[in-house]
């Protein structure tokens, strides 16, 4: 480190992480792993977690969740926190972050006084026909009328890394999946109910800020199984811009272009409905035909968090402040599971070994050369 990164380490609040802990040890490493790059990138000090900080005064915080009002750290001071405090994303109510505000509620049921019916309302053209319902009663009557069109995907709301998700092609599907959910009267954090397209491409669109550093990316996900056979989240591959929005619209083809646009629309909705305030936005979208064979594209949810492809968002950030004239890298993030996987040559490497709770894993990052 030279001399005036460690005045500037010295000076400046440390990076620390908050709701650090899980049951998955692969996620608690991967997040203190990425927590670090980011201290690096910043060239600040890694404090550890925001729990176990004693040193006083603020600190940019690496949260693990979405914050919302009545679980934010005090390190980041004022609330709604400044988005130059932290990486992540706020809302005012943790229910916000979830996939549960992309449709509006099942008919016949009541929500919380809270809920944002404008938002929901006004992102309806960029989503699919979907419902939100918290009983089974609701899930049973916004599943049928989906199915009326075609197949239905249930999706639990508070589910990340495509985990908990089932299509149902009948009632007798739809019935047994909902029915095998644990509290089904509340349905746990409630389900999702969407059309489903099919076959379908998912892409990933979104910025990421942190310090004088800033990228917009559009890319394309993986999909992989994991130990038990099930789907799981298998990496993204990222076209990465310096810059922001603007800036991604100029170097992508006219078809990226409108897929980044319906992301950047919904993004746009969130800051001004929700009041949405985050360094990091990553947005899938999804591209496929519906039950009648008619081309859909629409956002399926959002993440303001440290995600899946966080790690190659910082990979690409770290290029582009080892170059400076560098504007445009692939940035690519592989998660594997099982034994026998090695990682390329020049690949970070944020996690490898076995999970107690899920198995062997491996986890990097690497950043290709542009062809």
């Amino acid at each position: 480190m030279s001399a005036k990164s460690e005045q500037t380490a010295k000076t400046h609040p440390p990076v620390v992480t908050w709701r650090c802990g899980t049951d998955k040890r692969h996620d608690s490493v991967t997040h203190t792993g990425l927590a670090r790059r980011v201290a690096n990138l910043m060239r600040r000090r890694f404090a550890g977690r925001r729990e176990e900080f004693s040193d006083g005064g603020t600190a940019f915080c690496v949260p693990m969740t979405t914050l919302f009002s009545d679980t934010r750290p005090a390190a980041l001071g004022a609330d709604p926190p400044q988005e130059q405090g932290f990486l992540g994303g706020w809302v005012p109510h943790a229910f916000m972050a979830t996939k549960a505000i992309v449709h509006p509620p099942a008919p016949g049921e009541t929500t919380d006084l809270r809920w944002p019916h404008a938002f929901s309302t006004n992102a309806r053209p960029m989503t699919l026909d979907g419902y939100f319902a918290s009983t089974r009663k609701g899930a049973l009557r916004a599943g049928e009328l989906i199915l009326a069109k075609g197949a239905v995907r249930l999706k639990v709301a508070g589910a990340s890394g495509g985990k908990d998700q089932r299509v149902a092609y009948d009632e007798r599907q739809l019935v047994d999946f909902i029915d095998s959910l644990d509290g089904f009267e509340p349905l746990g954090d409630g389900l999702v109910l969407e059309e489903n397209l099919m076959p379908a491409s998912t892409y990933s669109v979104g910025r990421i800020a942190l310090g004088e550093l800033s990228a917009a990316y559009v890319g394309t996900q993986e999909a992989t199984r994991d130990n038990d056979g099930q789907p799981a989240y298998g990496g993204s591959r990222l076209f990465v811009v310096r810059g922001g929005y603007p800036e991604l619209i100029q170097h992508v083809s006219s078809e990226a272009a409108a897929i980044c646009r319906l992301a950047i629309s919904f993004d746009r909705l969130a800051s001004d409905e929700l009041g949405l305030v985050a360094s990091r936005r990553n947005y899938d979208v999804v591209s496929g035909l519906d039950g009648s064979g008619k081309r859909r594209t629409a956002v399926l949810e959002q993440s303001w968090r440290v995600g899946g492809a966080t790690s190659a968002e910082i990979a690409a950030l770290k290029a582009f402040q080892f170059d400076p004239e560098r504007m445009l890298v692939i940035a690519t993030s592989v998660e594997r599971y099982g034994a026998g996987w090695l990682p390329p040559r020049r690949a970070d490497i944020l996690y490898c070994g076995e999970d107690s709770a899920v198995g062997q894993l491996l986890k990097y990052a690497i950043v290709e050369d542009l062809p």
